[in-house]
Formats: C-alpha cells, sequence, structure tokens
C-alpha cells in the first residue's frame, strides 16, 4: 500500500488561503519520508485571522519568506511521485489545494484523494472521530494537533493500523473509489458495504432502512431467550459480521434496530476480545451505549451481553442445535466437506422469497437428514457456531 498523506493549514476562511502543509509518504505500509514547511497565501487571500491563528499559531510574519504556491504545489507532487492522497477529513484539504491553485491561475495535475476520516468512521465505533481521539484509540504515539507535519503523519499512522487490523494490502481494499468520483453502474454497490475483515460499514448500517434489515422469524422457538426481543449491536464482533449477527437473532424472532430505543431489551458489545464478558459497568464508549445507560438509568430493563455471552444464548435455541447436528452438506460431498452459506434474508427479500428456516420437530430434523435430493445451505453464522462448539 502507497500513498501520501497531506494535511494543510489555513490563514483564514478562505479555503484557498493556504499557509503550511505536512505531508507523509507511504511506500508498502510503511511511512519512508515526512516534509512540511510554510507557505505564503495567494495575493488577495492572504490576511490572517484571529480565529485560524488561534488554532495552529502561524501569522503573517511568519510566511513572509516562506515559497509560494506555484512552488509549493510542484514541490508536492514530486514528493508524492504520484496522485494518491489520503487526508484526514479529504473535503477540506482537497478543496483547499482546488482554491489555492485557481486563485494561483495554474493547473492542477491530476490527483486523487481519499478520506482517512470516512475510513475510521466506518471502521471504529467510537462516539467522536477526530484525528486525535481515533490515533489515542488506536495506541498511536501522542502527536501536536494542528501542526501541519504531525497531522501528515499521524494521518498515514491511523490508516495503517486500520490496514494491519484487516490484512488490508492496497488503496483499493481501503476504499472503493476516490473523493468526488461519482459511482458507476459497474461498481458493485455491496462492496461500500464491506470494510475491514468483512464486516459491515457503520456508516452505511446506519443509513440502512427497517426494511433493509433481517426480518424477525414468526416461525422460530418462542421458548428461546432471544424470542420477541429488541436487539441492538455496538462494536465490532470478532466471530462473525454485525449484519450476520443480526440475521442470526432474526432468526430466533428477535427484532433488529440501529440505535437504542425504548422498547431495546439487548445490546451487545463488540470488543477486541471475543471472550470478553459484559456487564452495564462496560457500557459508555460509544453513542449507543451513553443511550442504553441513561434508559436503564431510568428504569429499563436492558441486558448486556458480550460476544461469548451472546454466542453461548444463540446457541442455546432448540432449532440451531438441531441444525448444528446436521452437516448442511450432501452426501455426495464427503465426511470433509464444510457447510455452505446463504445470504442474508432482509425484510424486502422475504416479501418475494421463501427463506430456509430449521424446524424443531424431530420429524423435521428425520427429513433432513432422510435424503432429500437437494438439502438447504446453512447460513454462516451457524457454521461458525458449530466451529466454534461442535454438537453436543
Amino acid at each position: 500500500m502507497s500513498f501520501t498523506a497531506i494535511d494543510f493549514e489555513t490563514a483564514n476562511s478562505q479555503r484557498g488561503s493556504v499557509c503550511a502543509v505536512g505531508l507523509a509518504r507511504v511506500v508498502n505500509g510503511e511511512i519512508v519520508e515526512r516534509a512540511s514547511w510554510l507557505i505564503k497565501p495567494p495575493s488577495g487571500i492572504d490576511h490572517f485571522e484571529p480565529r485560524n491563528v488561534g488554532i495552529h499559531g502561524i501569522r503573517a510574519q511568519d510566511v513572509v519568506t516562506a515559497r509560494d504556491w506555484k512552488t509549493s504545489l510542484a514541490s508536492i507532487f514530486r514528493f508524492a511521485n504520484g496522485g494518491h492522497f489520503v487526508a484526514y477529513n479529504a473535503k477540506f484539504d482537497a478543496s483547499v489545494m482546488r482554491a489555492a491553485t485557481a486563485a494561483t491561475g495554474i493547473d492542477l495535475p491530476q490527483h486523487e484523494f481519499y478520506c482517512a476520516l470516512e475510513l475510521a468512521q466506518g471502521h471504529l465505533d467510537l462516539p467522536r472521530h477526530r484525528l486525535n481521539d481515533v490515533s489515542e484509540h488506536l495506541k498511536l504515539p501522542p502527536f501536536e494537533h494542528h501542526e501541519a507535519g504531525a497531522d501528515a503523519i499521524a494521518c498515514a499512522s491511523v490508516v495503517l493500523a486500520i490496514a494491519r487490523m484487516g490484512q488490508l494490502q492496497t488503496i483499493a481494499d481501503m476504499w472503493t473509489r476516490p473523493l468526488g468520483t461519482k459511482k458507476t453502474k459497474r461498481q458493485d454497490s455491496s462492496k461500500a458495504r464491506t470494510p475491514v475483515g468483512g464486516q459491515i460499514n457503520y456508516t452505511t448500517e446506519r443509513s440502512l432502512r427497517l426494511a433493509d434489515l433481517p426480518q424477525p422469524n414468526s416461525a422460530a422457538d418462542p421458548q428461546h431467550p432471544f424470542f420477541g426481543h429488541t436487539f441492538c449491536f455496538t462494536g465490532e464482533l470478532q466471530s462473525f459480521s454485525r449484519l450476520e449477527a443480526m440475521a442470526a437473532v432474526a432468526d430466533c424472532g428477535a427484532t433488529n434496530r440501529q440505535g437504542v430505543t425504548k422498547k431495546t431489551s439487548y445490546v451487545v458489545i463488540g470488543r477486541s476480545d471475543s471472550r470478553h464478558s459484559a456487564t452495564v459497568g462496560d457500557l459508555g464508549s460509544s453513542n449507543k451505549e451513553r443511550k442504553a445507560l441513561d434508559y436503564i438509568a431510568g428504569g429499563q430493563q436492558i441486558t448486556v451481553l458480550g460476544e461469548r455471552e451472546f454466542m453461548q444464548l444463540l446457541r442455546g435455541a432448540r432449532a440451531i442445535e438441531l441444525v448444528l447436528r446436521s452437516t448442511f452438506v450432501d452426501s455426495s460431498d464427503g465426511p470433509s466437506a464444510k457447510p455452505k452459506t446463504t445470504p442474508v434474508m432482509t425484510g424486502r427479500q422475504a416479501s418475494t422469497t421463501t427463506a430456509f428456516r430449521p424446524a424443531a420437530g424431530d420429524s423435521d430434523v428425520h427429513s433432513m437428514q432422510s435424503g432429500l435430493e437437494k438439502r438447504p445451505e446453512a447460513p454462516r453464522w451457524l457454521a461458525v457456531l458449530k466451529r466454534l462448539f461442535g454438537p453436543r
């Protein structure tokens, strides 16, 4: 993975009033070079406003002998050795580059911007995604915020940390397309929903309509502890994706919601350790968790589960136990065949499609094991449970 992290500071509210740049060049996943310098803003928008000076500390007298934007732009592209730029809140930095170039009356070389802020928002379930908050969450070295060089290094470090989390190797693995480019008909919309490690993109998930979420199975075992309850997931699960977890509880007769409401009865917390056992005391690191705390303080009964507890309760369904004891493969596949997978079903699909639902009766189990021509396929979350727990 190779790119150049870039950060600009401006003299005033005009986007073109660039007064400093910081750069960090990444080659094959390593920061190999860094640079930063002051810039004399383009004429006509070169005044310094107190608000901006208060943020970055750069004053008009500091840039009197600094290089101008034309010279700086050429230096930036020489340093980058290409046009792949990554910035934290890339909309700002991309607009600074465009506006300063337009104010100077020169041509802007071809380039692409990718946004590290959007990347962090898609992969880290945090109450705030400011650069210093994300850097601290990822346990990266402290840095001087709003010093362009330090910000560029921090930006590059955040991107590389998220890449390591998901074993991603290229820009294409991290982003579906550059900032400001339109999605073509050939681009698969599902790709934008599949970030690190196949986990559902949290930013996209928040925008899903209720009909897009896995719907409750009305034929589920009413004795299962999840039946009839409302679930909210927060954090990153390690065993399977959030959408697969939603499908699992829906198969048990539960309702999924993206946020905590007055109807929420279970909150499942994802952490880096899938063996983590959660309690109410673990709530508070995200907006969802803080809202759950408020409802609990008001007397609402909400059960908090860690991933291990969630999976153990999920495994307890009678229907699931019967499925776990079956193979979900044709006998012709041989004894070493692995369980097959089937897509998650949403409410919109359910209106036109009949989904396989594991039945709770022994006669139904017998029919599944009696040599049908085509056996039903197991969803991936059942395969995960079978691998972790095995049949009883």
